[in-house]
């Protein structure tokens, strides 16, 4: 299948780059007299912390450069059949493909998202690598109430800094089931030259394949304990309504009907989402819509920055008029809350007392839950026993030992499926031990297999732009292009130091921006998943003449040449850390065995009311130590920090077994942000914790 994520560019050098800064960081924590914060349980206090929707967030909001541009669009959380390339599997999408549609921003814009959840449980968005604003942020009972079905939300903030980022939810392992799409924010002085873009994203796939789910898959590692963040519109993981709002939801995700896809095909269009959840609150919405947007085929045309394609219509190039718009907010808030201290930025008025008026303690206030009508968000007290239950019966079946290496898999939803779990003699020698927890039937790029790869054309002697991201939930791939060295030049959206690469690997979240000036010829792109197999392999192929594409499990010799990992880049001048000492020290002890999949960090498995304390301003390390048999990939939200002795900034890191490691990040964007491993089986067994800014 030809690709569809196919851009021409002719960049030119723009203006210099401003150095930051310049200097080392201190890979010890050990020289250094800054404070260390300790953990707090902040269920009774109120006004301790920087609420997501106070004035603090605003203010910093609106300190934010902007164009003046707004770009909107709608997108579709639904259920539906897709073609992942010779197998059609039932799964959850945004819009009607996999991955959704790219979502394409010039840094200084706004990006103005209303999301309609068509799914049969309550669901958010995370757009993951941004240093967007908090109440933004898309993490259920931190920053929002996740969006039952059958509503919608609207997401609204400015977009920073340019670079390669992605969305997915952050309730359950969501993402586990197609839940994706890229997120490209291009530079308006972008200093590289190239003729085309290539955005590439991995997956380990399992959805819709002999029966087995996500869900049940994390069923079988934590013996039936089930997510953290739950998802569920029956509360039935033991995370019901009365604790985080999802209630029963009596949308029409679990009857709704959506269009079957034609094997091997991808629609071009849809019908244009209800402009009713383009006003700026959250919604109910009584039936499906899908979003509208335009592909466009083939190469060698020309992306215009300012025209943008995505999920739905994309309105841009004007600044907003009319009535101040209040993203997330249903409705029934405009009269309910009186802030007499509420500040504005971008015309938007928030002053919800999210974070510090406790709803069961989580630190959601006493407002209608967002997503949610005031009926929907009144009907959530019903179901408060749930919790309690589950809880009671994730004990029972955790005495039952240790994991099984094969035999079916019975999930509490009441699916039966193959096990889907990795053999625990699996190695992987790059991660230091197992490479992951599950042995996934598929890996894709960009939606399809190996035996269907996306193509991508163009000219001999072009040179392209491939934007990598690892949208997997379990799987580090090893990747290189046949025939081909890369030049590496950027790292979850920052810039590094130019660096030749054979193959690079790219755990979970994790991106990489290379260059590559293409031969003449068929050549293939590879992504082993790393320890899980020779053979578990994705495909795509790059092409510049006529001839056969290969062998579907071809092994390019690049692939045995050095590897690439992101301790061996250091970071552009343009992003590199100022030379200052750490005003306070943040310890992270990675703790939990596979046995008992009992994950958690500092042996404190998540809870949404659990702080550590910063303070706007301050230059914060946090020292991983990785105490565990498996690699972690950390993932900061929010932030992006520096590895140390110059390394790349980065948001999220690999930690492997028994690794220690420090990172700095400058405390400059406050608000509750989370901080996990983004193994999304580990994080949602309790991987997990909260950086919480406090007030001054």
């Amino acid at each position: 299948m030809d690709s569809l994520h196919t851009h021409s560019r002719r960049a030119v050098l723009g203006a210099g780059i401003a150095v930051a800064g310049g200097g080392l960081l201190a890979a010890s924590a050990g020289a250094s007299t800054a404070p260390e914060s300790r953990p707090e349980q902040d269920r009774a206090s109120s006004g301790r912390y920087v609420d997501p929707h106070g004035p603090e967030v605003a203010d910093c909001e609106s300190r934010r450069s902007s164009s003046g541009r707004v770009r909107r669009l709608n997108v579709e959380a639904r259920r539906d059949r897709i073609d992942i390339g010779g197998r059609t599997v039932q799964t959850w999408v945004y819009g009607d493909r996999l991955p959704g549609e790219e979502v394409r921003v010039t840094a200084g814009d706004t990006l103005s998202v209303v999301l309609a959840n068509s799914l049969p449980e309550s669901t958010t968005i995370h757009w993951h690598g941004m240093d967007l604003r908090n109440d933004m942020d898309g993490v259920p009972d931190v920053t929002q109430r996740a969006i039952q079905p059958g509503s919608s939300f609207h997401y609204r903030f400015r977009v920073a800094r340019p670079g390669t980022y992605w969305m997915h939810p952050h309730v359950g392992v969501q993402q586990d089931h197609g839940l994706y799409a890229p997120l490209i924010v291009d530079d308006p002085r972008e200093p590289l030259e190239y003729d085309h873009e290539w955005v590439v994203v991995l997956d380990d796939w399992l959805d819709g394949v002999d029966g087995s789910t996500p869900d049940d898959v994390l069923d079988e590692l934590t013996h039936g304990r089930g997510a953290m963040h739950g998802g569920s519109g029956s509360g039935h993981d033991g995370h019901g309504a009365g604790h985080d709002g999802h209630g029963s939801g009596s949308g029409h995700g679990s009857g709704a009907t959506h269009k079957r896809k034609d094997p091997g095909g991808r629609p071009s269009g849809h019908e244009s989402h209800n402009a009713s959840h383009s006003s700026g609150h959250s919604t109910s919405h009584a039936s499906s819509h899908s979003s509208s947007h335009t592909t466009a085929h083939g190469t060698g045309r020309h992306h215009d920055p300012g025209s943008h394609s995505g999920h739905g219509r994309i309105d841009g190039g004007a600044a907003d008029g009319g009535r101040a718009e209040r993203p997330g907010v249903p409705p029934v808030l405009d009269g309910l809350v009186h802030d007499t201290n509420r500040q504005t930025a971008d015309g938007l008025g928030l002053g919800l007392g999210l974070a510090n008026a406790g709803v069961n303690g989580t630190g959601l206030g006493g407002a209608p839950s967002h997503g949610m009508t005031a009926s929907a968000g009144a009907s959530t007290s019903a179901a408060t026993s749930a919790s309690a239950g589950a809880a009671s019966m994730a004990t029972a079946r955790a005495s039952r030992g240790a994991r099984r290496d094969d035999g079916p898999g019975h999930g509490k939803h009441g699916h039966s499926s193959p096990s889907r779990l990795l053999p625990s003699d699996s190695r992987s020698s790059v991660l230091g031990g197992m490479p992951g927890n599950v042995n996934y039937p598929y890996h894709l790029i960009n939606g399809r297999t190996k035996w269907d790869p996306e193509t991508f054309r163009c000219r001999p002697g072009d040179r392209i732009r491939i934007r990598f991201i690892n949208a997997g939930s379990d799987t580090a791939y090893r990747v290189a292009l046949g025939g081909h060295r890369m030049t590496v030049t950027h790292t979850d959206g920052n810039p590094v130091e130019h660096v030749r690469a054979e193959q690079l690997l790219i755990g979970m979240a994790e991106r990489y921006d290379v260059m590559v000036t293409v031969g003449s010829g068929v050549y293939p792109l590879v992504a082993v998943a790393d320890g899980k197999g020779r053979n578990k392999t994705a495909l795509a192929v790059l092409r510049t003449a006529s001839g056969r594409p290969g062998d579907p499990s071809v092994h390019p010799r690049e692939l045995d040449g050095p590897l690439m990992t992101a301790d061996r880049l250091r970071a552009h001048g343009s992003v590199r850390a100022r030379t200052r000492q750490p005003d306070r020290i943040l310890r992270m002890k990675l703790t939990g065995s596979m046995d008992k999949f009992d994950w958690a960090i500092n042996g404190r498995p998540y809870t949404p009311s659990q702080r550590y304390p910063v303070r706007s301003g301050e230059r914060v390390r946090l020292v991983f130590r990785n105490d565990t048999d498996m690699w972690h990939p950390m993932h900061l939200h929010g932030h992006s920090f520096w590895l140390p002795d110059g390394g790349p900034r980065k948001d999220t890191t690999v930690l492997r077994p028994n690794q220690r490691l420090a990172v700095e990040f400058d405390a400059d964007n406050p608000g509750l942000w989370m901080l996990h491993c983004h193994n999304v089986y580990h994080s949602e067994s309790g991987m997990m914790t909260i950086l919480g800014y406090r007030r001054d």
